[in-house]
């Protein structure tokens, strides 16, 4: 059945689902179409084209990838130990197919979606990443004698490599893993972890909104 009031969520869903099954090269907007049960006229309605439904799709999916850490950090007593923030953003990561599809992929898929403006961001993300990691040494959360833009860098390539070499037998175990490696180099022993809750939720909300800017047909 053919819907032309469909809410767009549902078309990105529908993207998500190609995308996570045949990877980027294989969206196809008849695909996507038939998959949201709209004609194909209503996804040109909503989106230039399908780089710009890509795009869309891709800020989406981060979106939902940072509020589902956002909330496991929330819901976990010790949250806001360093190792607990860091496993619980892996998890929300490894919880959306089509971003693991887009990391996964050697069609080298973000990197055909990013304008210089994505070159920027990615930059100032990793500035971000490095001051979130001061705010954690000065709040006591994490051993204060590790260089925090290296630490920075090695977590992300720790990460990306994850991501690269999914889908893996039993990834709650590796994720698992890799937090205890870095409880053992990166934490302290602060009984109170509250501060790295609300510095975690602090830089996710800027994270939620700065996509949301992006995604917002």
């Amino acid at each position: 059945m053919v819907r032309p009031g469909v809410d767009t969520s549902v078309i990105l869903d529908a993207t998500a689902r190609v995308i996570a099954e045949r990877g980027i090269e294989g969206v196809r907007m008849g695909a996507v179409a038939e998959r949201a049960g709209v004609a194909k006229g209503v996804l040109y309605l909503r989106f230039t084209d399908k780089h710009d439904l890509l795009r869309a799709v891709v800020d989406r999916e981060f979106v939902l990838a940072t509020r589902h850490a956002a909330d496991l950090v929330a819901a976990d007593p010790g949250g806001g130990a360093f190792s607990r923030l860091y496993v619980h953003s892996l998890s929300a990561l490894h919880a959306r197919p089509a971003l693991l599809r887009l990391y996964r992929d050697p069609a080298t898929a973000l990197r055909a979606l990013a304008t210089d403006a994505d070159t920027d961001r990615v930059r100032r993300r990793t500035l971000i990443g490095a001051d979130f990691l001061r705010t954690l040494q000065d709040t006591g959360i994490v051993t204060g004698d590790l260089d925090a833009d290296v630490l920075a860098e090695n977590l992300t390539l720790w990460s990306l490599a994850l991501a690269a070499r999914a889908p893996h037998g039993d990834v709650d175990a590796l994720i698992l893993g890799m937090g205890d490696l870095v409880a053992r180099a990166v934490d302290t022993d602060i009984a109170d972890t509250t501060p790295g809750k609300r510095a975690f939720s602090a830089m996710a909300e800027a994270l939620i909104e700065e996509r949301e800017r992006s995604c917002t047909p």
